[in-house]
């Protein structure tokens, strides 16, 4: 059985991919968004790939880092279109996932 600091990390992960998926698809196709999308999308892939290792025994360090940096740079997009609710929910998830994977490095 996984530990409750790598259960927590996964389940941040599920729900900012999750966040990301719905905030790309709400962003596709509008005009001056694309960048948010692809960052969304990039976000929700290292967030899965991160899912999918932790069910082996592998070091996750690198995924960890990849995961953080690409969360922080989705808020960070993110949060200039704030006033989009699904942009506001995409920021806060890759907020905490960021954090929850910089605390697995720690």
């Amino acid at each position: 059985m996984k530990n409750k600091k790598i259960e927590s990390c996964i389940d941040a992960c599920q729900t900012c991919a999750d966040a990301c998926e719905t905030c790309a698809a709400e962003n596709k196709g509008k005009a001056g968004m694309e960048k948010s999308e692809k960052l969304c999308i990039a976000c929700a892939d290292a967030c899965n790939a991160l899912i999918d290792a932790s069910e082996t025994d592998a070091n996750l360090d690198a995924l960890y880092k990849k995961c953080e940096d690409a969360c922080n740079a989705c808020a960070t997009e993110c949060e200039k279109h704030s006033d989009m609710k699904h942009c506001k929910v995409c920021a806060d998830a890759c907020r905490k996932c960021a954090a929850e994977c910089k605390a697995m490095l720690a």
